[in-house]
């Protein structure tokens, strides 16, 4: 029997080295389980870090990006005052633009109409300068006439006196001779 408990302590212990051999093969696998499970821990964590900073960084840009759009929401309202005040501005010129392009035509008709009397009138002056010639020309010949007929009215008159002139001596010397 000392044979059999021999053998059966021998079983047992072997069955206990295999069982420890079976424990630790297992408590291993279960290390490294937990060592699996602890990096995947830790680099959740670190996700987890990483991802907070992104997302603590994307909400100052947020932020950022809001104030921007709230500048530009703004530049925008101020450019569509000004647009809709240049428009306003724009049909009001155009609008003098067109009063005024009326009254040039206006003047245009006007300063046309004064250029053709003006032309009459010229031609008118032209008529009159060349009556005035003629006039001029007919008073030269009439004066040339009369101061002819005048030379001549002198020669005659200058006959007649010299005439009487030589009657009355002879006239005169005639009664004295009687």
């Amino acid at each position: 029997m000392k044979n059999f408990l021999q053998n059966l302590l021998i079983f047992f212990a072997f069955c206990l080295c295999v069982l420890i051999a079976f424990q630790w093969v297992r408590e291993t696998n279960l290390r490294k389980d937990i060592q699996k499970l602890n990096d995947t821990v830790h680099d959740k964590l670190e996700a987890i870090q990483t991802l907070q900073g992104t997302v603590k960084r994307d909400e100052e840009e947020i932020q950022r990006l809001d104030g921007l759009k709230n500048q530009l929401t703004a530049t925008v309202k101020t450019n569509q005052l000004e647009i809709s005040r240049l428009t306003k501005d724009l049909e009001k010129v155009e609008g003098e633009n067109e009063r005024n392009l009326k009254q040039i035509e206006v003047y245009k008709d006007a300063v046309q109409k004064a250029n053709e009397n003006i032309a009459r009138q010229n031609e008118e002056i032209k008529t009159q300068n060349e009556a005035m010639k003629k006039l001029a020309e007919d008073n030269n010949e009439t004066v040339l006439k009369f101061n002819k007929l005048a030379a001549d009215y002198k020669d005659l008159v200058d006959k007649w006196n010299k005439q009487q002139a030589d009657l009355s001596k002879s006239a005169t010397n005639s009664a004295a001779k009687k």
